[in-house]
C-alpha cells in the first residue's frame, strides 16, 4: 500500500506540469488552429518556470526561451534563436530578466558575428567579426530611436503642443513604433487618464517631428518604444 502511494505521488508530480501548443501568425498574433499560421509554440511548464520553443509549421525550430514568469515576460536562463537553415543565430543569457554574461550572435554560415559581455543588464565590453572571423571595429547591436535633441527636447515639444481637454492629472503611457523614416506609428495607450486626454496625447505624438530611427545590428530598423507623459 505504501509503495502504491509513493508511485501515485511520483506520477502526479510528473504529470502536474503539462504542455500546450499555440499557433501564431507571422507577426505573432495567436490563432485558434494551424490555418493561416506561420509558427507554433510549445509551452512546457516546470518548477523553474516555462520553457517556450517556437517552430515553423514544417517543424524547423525558430527559437527557445526560458521564463521564470511567462505572464510578465521575465526571461531566466538561455535564450536561443536559429536561422531557417538550422544554424544558430544567437545565444543570449538572462538572470531574472536581465542580460548576464556573454551574449553571442552568429552569421548564417555559423561564423561568430559578435560577442557582448553584460553584468546585471549593463554592457561591459564586446567584439565584432566579419564573416571570415577577422575582428572589426565594434558597434552596438541595438541603438534606441531618439527624438532630435534628446528627451529634454521631446518633453519640451510635448509641453508646448499638448492642450489639456479637462482637469485630469496623472500619467499617460503610450507604446508606439518608430519607423525607419523616423515617423511614429502603431500607437497604443498602455495607461491613460480619460478619452479626451488620451486622444490629445496621440494627436501630439502623431504630429511629432521625425525621430532619428533606431538601429539593430548596424541597420536602421523599426523599433518599438514606450513614452510616459505626466500631466500636472
Amino acid at each position: 500500500m505504501k509503495k502504491n502511494i509513493i508511485l501515485f505521488v511520483l506520477f502526479m508530480s510528473l504529470t502536474s506540469y503539462g504542455q500546450k501548443k499555440v499557433y501564431y501568425t507571422e507577426d505573432f498574433k495567436e490563432l485558434a488552429s494551424a490555418k493561416d499560421a506561420t509558427y507554433y509554440s510549445i509551452y512546457q511548464e516546470s518548477k523553474d518556470g516555462t520553457q517556450r520553443t517556437t517552430y515553423y509549421l514544417d517543424g524547423t525550430i525558430r527559437n527557445s526561451d526560458q521564463f521564470s514568469n511567462l505572464r510578465k515576460h521575465i526571461l531566466n536562463g538561455e535564450s536561443v534563436n536559429w536561422y531557417k537553415n538550422g544554424n544558430k543565430e544567437s545565444i543570449l543569457l538572462y538572470t531574472k530578466g536581465k542580460q548576464e554574461g556573454i551574449q553571442t550572435r552568429y552569421y548564417e554560415n555559423g561564423q561568430i558575428k559578435r560577442t557582448e559581455n553584460y553584468k546585471n543588464d549593463e554592457f561591459i565590453d564586446g567584439k565584432c567579426f566579419d564573416q571570415n572571423g577577422l575582428e572589426i571595429a565594434f558597434f552596438p547591436y541595438y541603438v534606441k530611436p531618439e527624438f532630435p535633441g534628446g528627451m529634454q527636447e521631446f518633453y519640451r515639444y510635448i509641453g508646448k503642443n499638448f492642450k489639456s481637454k479637462n482637469n485630469a492629472k496623472g500619467l499617460i503611457k503610450v507604446d508606439f513604433v518608430v519607423e525607419i523614416d523616423g515617423s511614429l506609428r502603431d500607437f497604443k495607450i498602455k495607461e491613460g487618464l480619460n478619452y479626451d486626454m488620451n486622444v490629445e496625447a496621440l494627436r501630439v505624438l502623431f504630429n511629432s517631428p521625425l525621430w532619428i530611427p533606431g538601429k539593430v545590428d548596424g541597420k536602421d530598423s523599426r523599433v518599438k518604444y514606450s513614452i510616459p507623459i505626466t500631466i500636472k
